[in-house]
């Protein structure tokens, strides 16, 4: 979550510095050339001035005196000077490779100079195989134009002092972007680390620890008013809890004592009527199964409702131990029903659930597979890891189901056709589906892969790695 906030502030400033500097780093850089420039044509219409007192409107004729003019401004700019005569011919030049006395009258600067018009742009120039930054303005005196000043740069020397002059922009957009790193760092860490309290916090209470408690006072005045809702709503589920616990332990000792009690008295009575009245004894021994079959569903709808309405503790379980003592515990059962169990898991296979799930699966899906397996079948539990998954089978040879109820099989009070008058609830795979889910799993029921027929039920739960 900092990483996160950091990344958001960071974005956000460099987003800022970019709509900001970017047009103006462009203003500046137009301004700076501008600049440049009008400072070339200043140069330019000084030189001229001085140059019209000494220029020869003879063409070809050199004046010796307007060397020094030119060697002046040499010594303190970098821009070259050419000054021509009024046929355009160079009389006085501050580049080597322009010779006294060569005509520059095609040149268009040159040309448009000496109808009496300065001439200021760029273009590009055979001679210096690069653009040419140029000022041409005319040497006049009244009416009558005596010759050219040009003072020009290699467009790059131009492009140079303009990024010279907006380094100082970029220096101060990198620090700002700097400062604004550490402070989005500052700012994520003093807004995350609260939240990051409340997530751990909100992880303990997911986990069954319902005593848990946000601090409050600490934080912005946004991360205080969740912390006071977390714990309101962390005092209200835990209360919550308890009222059910209480009302499924009373529902649960009021519901025991009056079935306990009317099992009671029909066995008695059904003792009495068992040499006289057959038929009666029939008729109870029906209701006593009634009886225990509403016990059983009685007791499976209170096992839903805890599961339900509590949260209950996470452990590591030991699934080879499990299933052996799963198959010790049903095979003399199985070997009644002419069954064999049969265990297949690696030592060491861990994996997390809460505590007695695994086993209340495990006899689910045993006492389900030992009601429609035939005899002479066998039964087989085994576990493997995939992945981040245990995923533990109880495998059987019976009748199998089809894919629609497979599907429907964790249903509510749904039996298949095979179990219909079993005296069973309906309510065991619901049982085994909700106890996979309080445990971080999945239960579903699969075709058989050893037999044509049959059903593998698997449960897939968390892992615990070495």
């Amino acid at each position: 979550m900092r990483k996160r906030l950091a990344a958001a502030f960071v974005g956000l400033t460099l987003l800022l510095l970019v709509i900001q500097d970017v047009p103006l780093v462009s203003y500046l850089a137009r301004v700076e050339r501008d600049r440049l420039t009008t400072a070339l044509e200043r140069d330019a219409f000084l030189l001229a001035a001085r140059a019209d007192a000494t220029l020869s409107p003879l063409a070809g004729t050199v004046i010796t005196s307007l060397e020094p003019i030119v060697n002046e401004y040499k010594a303190r700019s970098k821009a070259l000077v050419v000054i021509t005569n009024e046929a355009g011919l160079a009389v006085a030049s501050t580049d080597p490779a322009i010779a006294v006395g060569e005509n520059y009258a095609n040149r268009p600067e040159i040309a448009g100079a000496l109808s009496g018009v300065p001439q200021v742009g760029e273009r590009d120039s055979r001679t210096l195989s690069q653009v040419l930054v140029y000022v041409a303005v005319p040497v006049v005196s009244g009416d009558e134009v005596h010759g050219v000043v040009r003072l020009s740069y290699p467009k790059s020397v131009v492009d140079k002092e303009v990024r010279e002059r907006l380094t100082g922009i970029i220096a101060v957009a990198a620090v700002s972007l700097l400062v604004a790193v550490a402070a989005a760092l500052l700012l994520a860490e003093a807004l995350s680390r609260p939240l990051r309290r409340l997530r751990q916090l909100t992880e303990k209470l997911s986990a069954g620890d319902l005593d848990v408690r946000a601090d409050d006072a600490d934080g912005p005045p946004e991360v205080r008013e969740l912390a006071r809702s977390f714990n309101l709503m962390a005092g209200r589920l835990s209360e919550n809890l308890e009222h059910q616990k209480a009302f499924a332990g009373e529902v649960s000792h009021q519901l025991r004592t009056p079935l306990t009690a009317l099992r009671l008295r029909l066995e008695h009575a059904q003792g009495l009527a068992a040499e006289t009245h057959v038929e009666i004894e029939e008729d109870l021994e029906a209701s006593r199964a009634e009886t225990d079959r509403l016990q059983s569903l009685v007791e499976q709808l209170l096992v839903l409702a805890r599961l339900e309405g509590g949260v209950s503790r996470v452990v590591t379980v030991n699934v080879a131990e499990v299933l052996t003592a799963r198959h010790d515990m049903w095979t003399p059962l199985a070997g009644e029903k002419g069954v064999s169990i049969v265990v297949e898991c690696s030592q060491g296979l861990m994996c997390r659930a809460i505590d007695g799930a695994l086993e209340q699966i495990i006899d689910n899906y045993i006492d389900n597979a030992l009601s429609v397996a035939p005899e002479g079948s066998s039964l087989s539990l085994h576990a493997v890891r995939d992945g981040y998954d245990v995923v533990i089978k109880v495998v059987d040879e019976g009748p199998g189901l089809s894919e629609e109820d497979r599907q429907r099989a964790f249903t509510r009070f749904w039996r298949g056709s095979s179990r219909e008058n079993d005296g069973g609830s309906g309510l065991g795979l619901a049982i085994v589906q909700q106890l996979a889910t309080a445990s971080g799993g999945h239960a579903e029921l699969r075709a058989s892969p050893v037999s044509s027929t049959g059903i593998s039920a698997e449960v897939r739960l968390p892992t615990v790695l070495a």
